[in-house]
């Protein structure tokens, strides 16, 4: 039978996850936990982020490549918020790279 282990030790993890850079599944791999039981633990402490559902569709939309004129970072956005930073010296690649995606 699995022990079972109360909100202090599941805060202490979130709060541990939180500060890492890991994502939650490998979190969890690392230090031997059940992701679906950090998952449950990480929502009931009031963390509201929810797994992306399978079903949803994934949406393209265009865009357009070109080099900063003053900067020398890339920032992608999402209307979901993420961001990508990557370096701006040159996004040649990063266009080759969107040319190829299917």
């Amino acid at each position: 039978m699995a022990k079972r282990r109360g909100a202090h030790f599941w805060r202490e993890h979130v709060e541990a996850w939180d500060r890492s850079d890991l994502t939650q599944a490998a979190y969890c791999a690392a230090h031997g936990l059940s992701a679906k039981s950090f998952y449950r633990w990480r929502h009931k402490q009031g963390d509201p982020v929810q797994p992306a559902s399978p079903s949803a569709p994934l949406t393209l939309v265009p865009v357009s490549v070109g080099m900063p004129a003053t900067s020398s970072v890339v920032l992608l956005h999402s209307p979901g918020g993420w961001r990508i930073e990557l370096p701006g010296g040159n996004v040649s690649w990063l266009a080759e790279l969107l040319r190829q995606l299917p």
